[in-house]
């Protein structure tokens, strides 16, 4: 009897150590390094961390990837874009940016045209190159750094809308192929001074640092750091800043999700096939380069205020959308962590 109380103590006191051990380990921080998060030392390759995105056309044998991260079915439809998030699915509301931004953006690309043909200093920045923020999570990147967070300076352009795309697209081809048909400075202001025509829940830009033959050859690497992260994490933050002002610097912070699309893909969505060369066509026939470029179109979910300011808005205040955000109970939030919801 007292050898069995014995055992019985034995294996309880066995069960309470590894228990204890076990989560006194969950908690120490191991001095080696991973190789997925470490940056490689000076010389080594760059391999792209994003091969299982990249797939084979049959058609023409040449490399294309697929975001599936992002559905965008129902934003036509429903304002909504479902995008998976920090490892979860979850719906996005659209919203437009206002009527202060698509103005300051008008009036700063005249004026950018203007002090272009006019022989003056252009400003860096400002409406044509804000700054992109993504991220992304351990495990991801080109092995050339030891964090998943980018900021990037891009070309970003505002976009039609859809009924308006086909014109537009029609309007820049004949200009570029036959160098015909109704495009000029005048045309391109009278469309920037229409409100109307531009759909102000989406933002295009373009990708010119993945998937090239010449990056690859000449850097080493396939994807840009703004590719590997949007890609695995969709959401991004776009910062505009204007440059000329002299009183409290106007700044405007984008939040929202951002959908990629490959020139190769052969079942790419049509409609964002068409806001492909909605960024391109313009990009070509100021720049030249060709067409095989990465089509990025960002979905507008919120818009900030980030103006130094004594007057409202400013001061990181949110000005799209106007609703306010239910805030989780204790409850809620926990079952969410426990679930991996958050």
């Amino acid at each position: 009897m007292n050898e069995k109380k014995c055992i019985k103590k034995d294996a309880m006191q066995r069960r309470s150590f590894l228990k204890w051990t076990g989560a006194a380990l969950a908690g120490i921080t191991f001095p080696f390094n991973t190789t997925s998060s470490n940056a490689q030392s000076e010389g080594d390759p760059i391999s792209g961390g994003g091969r299982n995105f990249w797939k084979v056309n049959p058609e023409n044998g040449e490399e294309f990837f697929q975001q599936k991260v992002v559905n965008a079915s129902q934003v036509t439809e429903k304002n909504i874009i479902w995008a998976k998030v920090d490892g979860w699915w979850q719906p996005f509301q659209l919203t437009e940016y206002d009527q202060d931004f698509l103005d300051w953006y008008v009036n700063d690309t005249i004026d950018w045209f203007d002090r272009i043909f006019s022989g003056q200093p252009i400003a860096n920045g400002a409406h044509h190159a804000p700054s992109i923020a993504t991220y992304s999570r351990r495990g991801i990147g080109r092995k050339d750094s030891s964090f998943h967070l980018n900021n990037a300076i891009k070309s970003v352009t505002i976009l039609p809308k859809e009924e308006n795309l086909d014109e537009y697209i029609s309007v820049y081809e004949q200009k570029i192929y036959d160098n015909s048909g109704p495009y000029s400075l005048d045309w391109k202001f009278e469309r920037l001074q229409d409100d109307d025509y531009w759909d102000r829940r989406l933002l295009g830009a373009t990708d010119l640092y993945s998937g090239q033959n010449f990056v690859q050859e000449n850097f080493g690497y396939k994807e840009s750091h703004f590719l590997l992260n949007t890609m695995t994490n969709p959401v991004a933050n776009i910062l505009y800043l204007d440059s000329w002002t002299n009183d409290a610097a106007p700044t405007w912070e984008m939040r929202g999700i951002i959908k990629n699309t490959h020139w190769n893909d052969p079942s790419a969505d049509e409609l964002y096939k068409k806001y492909l060369k909605a960024v391109l066509l313009p990009h070509e026939l100021q720049h030249g380069g060709g067409f095989n470029f990465i089509g990025v179109v960002f979905h507008l979910v919120e818009q900030f205020d980030n103006k130094d300011s004594n007057t409202s808005p400013g001061r990181d205040q949110r000005v799209s959308p106007n609703f306010t955000y239910p805030y989780l109970s204790t409850a809620e939030y926990m079952y969410k962590k426990l679930v991996g919801k958050v």
